[in-house]
């Protein structure tokens, strides 16, 4: 059974993203979701904690074109901004209410 922490679920060791997230949740957060993964806590995901954050993720077919490093690494210097993050993960939303709305 997850348990909520601050907003996220917590489950076996493992932090869940809850699966509707309102970009207001995203945004308000100080770092949600994306600081858990800045293992050395210097304010970006270098290529080693943004494999971590796939890994624990599981994120679903559909959606793993959206989380490929150069891709969300807007500005190609080699690590992900908070922005970057909160970016692809407003692109990740857009698209699930897009597949929900295309499924109805």
């Amino acid at each position: 059974m997850a348990k909520k922490v601050c907003g996220h679920y917590y489950r076996c060791g493992a932090w869940l993203l809850p699966m509707v997230l309102s970009s207001s949740m995203v945004l308000a957060d100080g770092g949600g979701p994306y600081s858990i993964y800045d293992q050395d806590y210097n304010g970006y995901l270098d290529s080693t904690e943004f494999e971590n954050f796939l890994k624990k993720r599981r994120i679903k077919k559909e959606f793993r074109h959206l989380w490929v490093f150069n891709k969300v690494d807007k500005n190609q210097d080699g690590k992900i901004s908070n922005q970057e993050f909160v970016d692809t993960l407003k692109q990740e939303m857009d698209l699930r209410k897009a597949t929900k709305k295309a499924a109805f």
